[in-house]
């Protein structure tokens, strides 16, 4: 097995755990930028749009709002029984992000939220989305930008780089931030033939509640961040937690946490 297919192993093999935990924080903040991901796209009433990475359905549920015919399609049967309580009329399947064959119409949109940072072969992946689109259509994407601006994971993450090292317990992966890039991204989106790149950033704060609020949402919203905490020794894993702690103590705002996060909005139209 190449280091490839071992990520996404780990990977399917993580957010299948977290189906139940994800929306406790993630959730709450992937879903504020649903509607942004969808109009990129163009999505409106009577759309077909093909849902790629629906996670529990929180896109899905925004386009079934905008009265759009919706088909998701995730890696984790477990994510999807979540989505599939969530979201009645959508039509829910497992499928591999990066081998996508669906023998049906074509789409007038395909949304994919938070998902390229995490492939192994993104190109492959945008080039199977792309031909899923109908001429005109647009696919778009979200992905976090660097933790300097996104806060949310960076504080983690600053958390981690000062720990002492624990067992290696994630598997070689794409880098998460490639795409942040606004030319990486609109090249993607040229090596599929896809036409008319529109890429933009939304940024806000996402209120916490405190930081057992954060590091559990973290924890159980994550796969990357949790297994490196995982693979600590307690005592060490207890240092991290009071060093975020210390970390988001500047992004107090009255009675809870005000933490930034920053994300890169990408979409291109079939031609």
């Amino acid at each position: 097995m190449g280091s490839g297919a071992d990520f996404k192993a780990f990977e399917a093999e993580g957010w299948s755990a977290r189906a139940d935990s994800y929306d406790r924080l993630m959730g709450r903040v992937t879903d504020r930028v649903a509607g942004a991901l969808l109009d990129a796209a163009s999505v409106g009433p009577g759309d077909r749009v093909l849902d790629v990475a629906t996670g529990t359905g929180a896109v899905a549920a925004a386009a079934v709002a905008r009265d759009a015919e919706v088909t998701g399609v995730d890696i984790s049967e477990e994510m999807l029984d979540v989505a599939r309580e969530r979201v009645p009329s959508g039509r829910f399947l497992v499928a591999d992000a990066e081998e996508l064959l669906l023998d049906e119409q074509p789409f007038d949109a395909v949304v994919a939220g938070f998902l390229i940072n995490h492939l192994p072969d993104p190109e492959r992946a945008v080039a199977a989305w792309g031909r899923a689109l109908r001429p005109g259509g647009r696919l778009s994407l979200s992905l976090w930008n660097p933790p300097e601006a996104n806060r949310f994971f960076g504080l983690i993450g600053d958390a981690l780089d000062e720990a002492e090292p624990g067992e290696d317990s994630v598997p070689p992966g794409p880098d998460p931030y490639r795409f942040a890039d606004a030319g990486e991204l609109a090249a993607l989106f040229a090596g599929a033939s896809l036409s008319e790149p529109q890429v933009t950033r939304l940024d806000f704060d996402q209120p916490v509640e405190d930081v057992e609020d954060l590091w559990r949402g973290l924890l159980g919203g994550s796969v990357r961040s949790a297994a490196r905490v995982k693979a600590l020794p307690e005592a060490e894993r207890r240092r991290v937690r009071r060093r975020l702690e210390r970390f988001a103590a500047r992004y107090r705002k009255g009675n809870h946490l005000a933490v930034p996060v920053s994300v890169r909005l990408g979409s291109a139209a079939r031609g």
